[in-house]
């Protein structure tokens, strides 16, 4: 069974293939040519995974059920600054070390109190079936009507803190700067089958997997 993941990350898929495993097969934007970029300009996570997901399921004319995720970085103390500009915190074109600088700058000076943060994900899943809502009320997934497409929405958070330099060279963006709660290794630092468990996107495909298991049965 087909899902196409609207990204061209490849880290992105890994996870999601890791996660998600069989009997999906997990497609990137390799597999629809001619994708159009979709500008991330919603104001929430929410937003921009729905819009994304109701995009490439209007360029594949609702032939596969279609996946878009949104995630980033929420600091408290920076009013949950990066947030949706997480990939481009530190302007265009996203640049991963840029972007780690920039927050190390804004937060030097914080107490250790005063670094708390969390990752959070939310992932829709849109399709032109019906069944898709049956499936959302059975796994207690939310969705919602983007005519003339079903939306579901699922989220993930893990909480956590940012340490004050980078440790680690496993994963990419804030990575090497987030320790999760309840862990002394960055997100970074962790191997990848540990980190799979417990990140905002392993506890968003979570329910995921739940609604892709009652969409089998709807």
């Amino acid at each position: 069974m087909q899902l196409l993941a609207a990204t061209r990350n490849k880290h992105k898929l890994a996870e999601l293939r890791a996660i998600l495993g069989t009997p999906w097969e997990i497609l990137g934007f390799d597999a629809a040519p001619g994708m159009p970029e979709v500008v991330e300009d919603e104001p929430t996570f929410v937003g921009n995974a729905i819009k994304k997901a109701v995009r490439a399921a209007s360029f594949t004319q609702g032939r596969m059920l279609t996946m878009a995720d949104d995630s980033g970085l929420e600091v408290l103390s920076l009013d949950l600054a990066p947030g949706v500009l997480s990939a481009r915190y530190a302007g265009e074109p996203s640049n991963d070390q840029r972007n780690n600088e920039k927050l190390l700058r804004e937060m030097a000076g914080l107490a250790d109190a005063e670094r708390v943060a969390r990752f959070s994900c939310v992932i829709a899943i849109a399709g032109a079936s019906f069944a898709l809502a049956q499936a959302a009320r059975k796994a207690d997934v939310a969705f919602t009507l983007r005519d003339p497409f079903i939306v579901a929405v699922c989220s993930g958070v893990c909480a956590g803190r940012i340490i004050r330099e980078p440790r680690g060279t496993n994963g990419f963006g804030y990575d090497p700067l987030f320790v999760p709660e309840n862990y002394d290794q960055t997100y970074a630092e962790l191997p990848d089958a540990e980190k799979n468990k417990i990140s905002h996107r392993a506890r968003a495909l979570g329910k995921v997997k739940e609604l892709l298991s009652a969409l089998r049965t709807a």
